[in-house]
């Protein structure tokens, strides 16, 4: 995954899921890291797993859906550190529904997080790393391109995370700062199992067995299959990649 040893990193939703590996490989590969969420509790266990790998980590509680907290936070990191050198954006949620069963509340909430907080979270970061470059990667999704029943406003929301990404680093560009955007297909996290949750409680026998079968390469993705390619994208060896899409989901998308 390369050597992150000398640089800061942020990770937002570092609670669990892609957030929660992306934060321990990180450390893991050297970085000095500061991981945020919502849910203390949580992101003491990402601190007790990183120290387990042998390494180390800061957690903060934050909201990005509030620009207070976001601003907070990178401004004691550059504060503490100098500098911030990479950001990984994974904070995210769902809202899952038939379409007409949405209410006005789900829009708000899953636009909060996916939209206002990743609009919060590069803003601040782009004006941390004016002065000496940088790299944001977002954690976007497949279903900003290929429709998926029953997600209607999340598949919104991460059609706009993908111009939000593409904006910003044509705009961020001159000031040396390379903004990425990796999209996800299932993975095997938290959100997945609230989806199959949803589903079978509406009568559908759904299992992560179907989703498997659906994709060309014939299983699930992984945390940390989301982690490898976030840290790549950070790396040097990605360093003429800006605007990107990286699609990680074992080619769902293609079916």
């Amino acid at each position: 995954m390369g050597d992150f040893s000398g640089k800061t990193v942020l990770v937002t939703g570092a609670t669990s899921g892609m957030g929660r590996a992306t934060a321990i490989a990180f450390a893991t590969a050297g970085a000095t890291v500061f991981a945020v969420g919502r849910r203390a509790h949580e992101g003491q266990e990402t601190l007790d797993l990183i120290r387990q790998a042998g390494s180390e980590a800061q957690f903060r509680t934050v909201d990005v859906g509030v620009e207070a907290e976001v601003a907070a936070v990178v401004a004691e990191i550059v504060a503490r550190q100098g500098r911030l050198d990479c950001a990984a954006n994974c904070a995210g949620i769902d809202a899952i529904a038939a379409f007409t069963d949405y209410t006005e509340a789900d829009y708000d909430r899953v636009f909060g997080a996916n939209v206002k907080g990743l609009f919060f979270c590069l803003k601040h970061e782009i004006l941390a790393m004016r002065a000496g470059g940088g790299v944001i990667v977002n954690v976007g999704s497949i279903a900003g391109e290929k429709v998926i029943r029953g997600n209607g406003i999340y598949n919104a929301s991460k059609a706009a995370a993908n111009m939000l990404t593409r904006t910003a680093a044509l705009e961020a560009a001159e000031h040396g700062i390379r903004i990425n955007e990796v999209a996800p297909g299932p993975v095997e996290t938290p959100m997945l199992h609230e989806f199959l949750a949803h589903a079978a409680a509406a009568g559908s026998a759904l299992s992560e067995a179907d989703i498997a079968a659906a994709a060309p390469l014939k299983r699930i993705g992984t945390p940390e299959d989301i982690a490898a390619a976030i840290l790549f994208l950070c790396s040097p060896k990605s360093a003429f990649t800006t605007g990107a899409s990286l699609s990680i989901d074992g080619g769902f998308r293609l079916t």
